[in-house]
């Protein structure tokens, strides 16, 4: 009985919402990066709320573990469920596209993105982005476009094809890669005179910094322009100098088999990795302030210049993670650059977020006992979220306190058996029983744990996880298999609606995926983040286990600061082998 009692008040304590905690939380809504006013904004299961000024800005108090609707005429309603970090929600609406299947209504056209879609191939006023179709006539602000055919094919490169066809651009010589040089695009009305910002370019929704000069001027199809302050909006600082939206004839639009119809791109399912547009070859130029560390004449100056600009930036966890890997990296000072991460602990010790980032850049360079500090600090501000417990016990593991681990292991089992408002077994649910079952297998011995009491857990192949700071963290991961075909899991609102909602039950925020024996050769996995409904990355940290649940068993761990969103970039390339499962 006293038993019972025991884990009933764990229980209490792991799942109960916390009465005194009242987050006030701001932030914007917006349509397409344009803000949205009068939307609204309500408490689910009160009925009152507020609704957004005329620039889609908008605060409200709310507990944890309350659920935020936001809803509008026309819309898709979205759901947050608040958490004990949440201050900042800026909430991107998706607009509702009605279709009717094999019904046509008074000959009427269908509207919003599904309309846009089928009249593509055509009206060339039309473009596909990376944010879906867009109309060049009906857009807010000023879009040039032209068609593909009036581009001379002969043109040397796509920037000479571009001279004098689009208005109001003029092309220069900028400084490249290595002191070489380069020509560039630069748009009337570009966001600073002073520093002035070339073009960027999109090609059939992958983004580009440099001139895409593999393509072939005649497999262009359509070509459109995005002034800066419109690119901003849409694409971040990267586009503060304007885009450039190339669409080609075979990324788009292709015939029906048998007929000279043209199909739609986006109505197939064609799963090749393209080498050349795949993925982005944009690299993110650092913040000013880690250049002027960086570019310092000493480690003093360095520190001086470091100290002057925690006066400016000390409020953001990045500042700090980036600035010490600056002084471990650059300036091989090992004692300053543990001595930042401190500082930074002891800033944002009430945290979780921060501390999560904090505690994988120890696990990322070695410092396992540091990071198994933190995520005992974690547990203690949230011992009902299931990942403190998956992290602590698996720092535990890492740290050689192997009882310890499977103790914590076994105590949230006996936790979610009291849970009945959650699915068993899904998400961390399943990560927690392979690892504590591969716990068992590969340190029973030492735990005095006889042979028949270990499970099997020669799993094989490669194991994948993939652990990330911010729960509002939105990306899609693609997996491409050495036969350069690829899979795509989406871990978005509009795609992964449940599987989020889940997470946000559970407290926890991690996925896990295997790589079988069956091909061999080299996968590769690339990232596209989206955003976290605030200002501050997110860090996705991917631990790899070759020979998962073996003697053999190794492990790497490689962490990702994600910053700029809708580009598609390199995060894994492993040495491994084929079948995909998800967990």
């Amino acid at each position: 009985m006293r038993l019972s009692v025991t884990f009933f008040l764990l229980f209490i304590g792991f799942f109960a919402v916390s009465q005194d905690k009242v987050n006030m939380i701001s932030g914007v809504v917006s349509d397409m990066g344009y803000p949205l006013a009068n939307a609204n904004i309500a408490i689910k299961g009160l009925g009152e709320g507020v609704q957004t000024d005329s620039k889609g800005r908008y605060e409200i108090t709310a507990r944890p573990r309350d659920v935020l609707v936001f809803s509008y005429i026309g819309m898709h309603t979205v759901e947050i469920i608040v958490e004990d970090v949440t201050s900042i929600l800026n909430i991107d609406m998706v607009p509702k596209v009605e279709e009717l299947d094999e019904v046509v209504v008074q000959q009427k056209k269908p509207e919003g993105q599904r309309g846009l879609m089928l009249d593509y191939a055509s009206n060339k006023n039309i473009f596909r982005t990376a944010y879906g179709y867009i109309d060049a006539t009906k857009t807010g602000y000023s879009m040039s476009s032209i068609d593909g055919a009036d581009l001379n094919p002969s043109a040397i490169d796509l920037i000479t094809a571009l001279q004098g066809k689009i208005p109001g651009i003029t092309v220069a010589t900028a400084d490249g890669v290595n002191g070489s040089s380069q020509r560039v695009i630069y748009m009337r009305g570009r966001s600073s005179a002073n520093n002035p910002r070339p073009v960027i370019y999109e090609v059939d929704g992958t983004i580009f910094e440099t001139a895409p000069d593999f393509l072939q001027i005649d497999n262009i199809d359509r070509v459109a322009t995005i002034p800066g302050l419109a690119g901003v909006i849409r694409y971040g600082q990267i586009a503060a100098g304007g885009v450039i939206i190339i669409n080609t004839k075979r990324g788009n639009v292709i015939r029906e088999e048998g007929t000279n119809k043209v199909y739609d791109h986006a109505k197939l399912r064609n799963n090749i990795f393209d080498e050349k547009t795949g993925v982005s070859k944009l690299t993110r130029e650092p913040p000013n302030y880690i250049g002027l560390i960086d570019s310092a004449d000493s480690a003093d100056d360095a520190f001086r210049i470091y100290e002057e600009q925690k006066k400016l930036f000390g409020n953001s966890a990045y500042f700090f993670i980036e600035s010490s890997n600056v002084f471990l990296n650059k300036w091989k000072n090992t004692e300053r650059s543990l001595g930042i991460l401190n500082e930074m602990k002891e800033l944002f010790a009430d945290n979780p977020n921060v501390l999560k980032a904090l505690a994988y850049t120890y696990e990322e360079r070695g410092q396992l006992k540091d990071a198994m500090d933190i995520y005992i600090a974690i547990f203690k501000q949230r011992p009902r979220y299931a990942q403190s417990y998956r992290d602590l016990a698996n720092s535990y593991t890492e740290n050689g306190f192997y009882k310890k681990a499977l103790s914590l292991y076994a105590r949230y089992e006996q936790l979610r058996k009291l849970d009945t408002t959650t699915s068993d077994f899904e998400g961390i649910d399943g990560i927690i029983e392979v690892e504590s079952t591969n716990l068992i297998a590969q340190k029973g011995d030492e735990m005095s744990i006889s042979n028949g009491d270990i499970l099997d857990a020669d799993i094989g192949g490669t194991r994948v996880l993939f652990e990330w700071n911010n729960s509002e963290a939105e990306f899609d991961l693609q997996f491409v298999n050495p036969e350069n075909h690829y899979f795509i899991s989406s871990h978005t609102l509009q795609n992964s609606a449940d599987m989020i909602k889940d997470e946000k039950l559970k407290g926890y925020s991690c996925e896990q995926f295997f790589i079988d024996e069956n091909m061999p050769g080299v996968w590769r996995i690339n990232i596209t983040y989206f955003g976290n409904k605030g200002f501050n990355p997110t860090y996705i940290k991917a631990t790899t286990y070759n020979d998962y649940g073996r003697p053999s068993q190794t492990k790497k761990v490689t962490l990702l600061p994600l910053v700029e969103k809708n580009i598609n970039i390199e995060f894994l390339k492993l040495v491994v082998q084929n079948r995909l499962v998800r967990n």
